[in-house]
């Protein structure tokens, strides 16, 4: 059953924007939830945008910890979060509604490319050529990895080393390819 508030409107004069900071798969999937933060307030400081915040039930916390520190950045244009609270038809619909999925590989991930949504996605364990949405080379998602030479180990797990893989994916490269897809369209 949905726990999805229908009475806001998303009318406005600024496009929507998603970002998807869970995994459930394991911790080994997820790009660090600061890093989430410090892309999301990047590109919002430099293209008008509001942020949706999606995820599962056990993403509710990671999504109000991006959705507190966005909104003290951004009161006038405060970010949405719908974690754990939309049923997969609220989701496919809010997902069509953005202009582009900031994600990390999951689920969401490909309904927002079912649905026509552009996706910029981090990989770390899992490898895009195998789980990524689209067809290789495709220019509409934009899947980001670092060059760590154990990356995909595939784990779901902590990662026994140092993470390499994921913190190998700079905020710097998300934020101008979530700026590239949002101006793309403009």
């Amino acid at each position: 059953m949905s726990q999805f508030n229908e009475g806001f409107s998303l009318a406005g004069d600024v496009p929507w924007a998603g970002l998807n900071p869970g995994a459930e798969y394991g911790p080994a999937k997820r790009w660090p939830p600061e890093r989430f933060i410090a892309a999301a307030r990047q590109t919002q400081q430099k293209t008008p945008c509001r942020w949706l915040i999606f995820g599962g039930p056990s993403d509710v916390p990671v999504a109000a910890q991006l959705a507190e520190s966005l909104a003290r950045d951004f009161p006038s244009a405060p970010p949405l979060n719908l974690a754990g609270k939309t049923s997969l038809r609220e989701l496919c619909a809010l997902l069509k509604l953005c202009r582009v999925l900031l994600t990390n590989d999951t689920g969401p991930m490909h309904v927002a490319a079912a649905v026509g949504t552009p996706v910029v996605a981090v990989f770390g364990s899992t490898s895009p050529e195998l789980t990524g949405p689209g067809l290789p080379g495709d220019p509409f998602h934009h899947l980001l990895k670092s060059d760590a030479a154990c990356s995909p180990c595939f784990l779901r797990r902590e990662c026994p080393i140092d993470f390499r893989c994921m913190r190998g994916i700079e905020v710097g490269c998300v934020v101008k390819t979530t700026l590239e897809v949002l101006e793309r369209d403009q």
